[in-house]
């Protein structure tokens, strides 16, 4: 038998959200800082180069929270059997999120299925690695369904039809069949 390898990337769209949190967090940190400077200021102390300090160091954490969310994408591998996503920030920093096998998963389809709601409600864990924040109930949106060491989790993921050749040949009983 030969190995197979399955890789899809899926950089994260935070609509809205992606606008408006960094236009009312800088708005917020300016108002702030010019409360933080000028007070002092305004009763004489002559405090500017601690409150500088704080100013460039909250510019900068505000700046890399803004970009740390902004450039957030879900990296999905599939080697054989191992089932691997990863949270890629910055493009730099790499962190491994769930890895699994194939063959343990209860089951695997569509969020369109019927088993959809009962498994979201009874796992513990649910991990959204698609494009939006709120995925659309659709036939191109997917979920894994899996147990381990008690703890029921659930991790929704865009398909590729890549993957469905992989999860038949893994995990005949468990994955929806459809026409490919």
């Amino acid at each position: 038998m030969e190995d197979i390898f399955v890789e899809k990337s899926v950089k994260r769209d935070y609509g809205r959200m992606g606008i408006l949190f960094p236009v009312f967090s800088i708005t917020a940190l300016v108002i702030f800082l010019v409360f933080l400077n000028g007070i002092p200021i305004i009763f004489g102390f002559n405090i500017i180069f601690f409150t500088g300090t704080v100013s460039l160091l909250l510019g900068y954490l505000l700046y890399r929270i803004i970009k740390g969310i902004r450039n957030t994408e879900y990296q999905i591998e599939i080697t054989n059997d191992r089932f691997e996503i990863s949270k890629v920030t910055d493009q730099k920093k790499i962190e491994v999120l769930a890895g699994l096998s194939i063959r343990d998963c209860e089951y695997i389809g569509p969020v369109t299925s019927d088993r959809f709601g009962s498994d979201l409600k009874e796992a513990e864990y649910s991990l959204n690695c698609t494009s939006k924040r709120e995925y659309d109930l659709s036939d191109d949106i997917w979920y894994l369904c899996i147990t381990q060491e008690k703890v029921r989790y659930n991790i929704i993921f865009e398909f590729d039809e890549q993957m469905y050749q992989v999860f038949r040949r893994y995990n005949p009983r468990g994955t929806k069949v459809i026409n490919v």
